[in-house]
């Protein structure tokens, strides 16, 4: 369960950094004219190289919980910040996505 949800954070970052460079290329972007477009578009298809260090630092805390089992952070709480890390991955591509149009 825990590989699954990784690889569905790789794939949601690479798949919305190719949508969103995508996107901007075909609106005209270009560096030189970078101030006529939603910063925040430009910044996560500029920066989200960087994004991909969320599902390595979620994989430690996901490998940290299931081998302390029924300590303080259980196997279920990896589960669920995983999912919710999916859900804001999934959610900021696709406002960078809608504020270019």
């Amino acid at each position: 369960m825990i590989l699954s949800i990784a690889l569905t954070q790789f794939v949601f970052i690479s798949l919305g950094m190719l949508s969103v460079n995508v996107l901007l290329k075909a609106a005209g972007y270009a560096s030189n004219v970078a101030e006529r477009f939603p910063a925040f578009s430009v910044w996560m298809a500029t920066q989200s190289l960087w994004l991909f260090a969320l599902p390595l630092a979620w994989v430690a805390f996901a490998g940290f919980c299931m081998h302390f089992g029924r300590g303080p952070l259980p196997e279920m709480m990896a589960r669920i910040t995983g999912v919710a890390l999916v859900v804001a991955i999934f959610a900021a591509y696709f406002t960078a996505a809608f504020l270019l149009f």
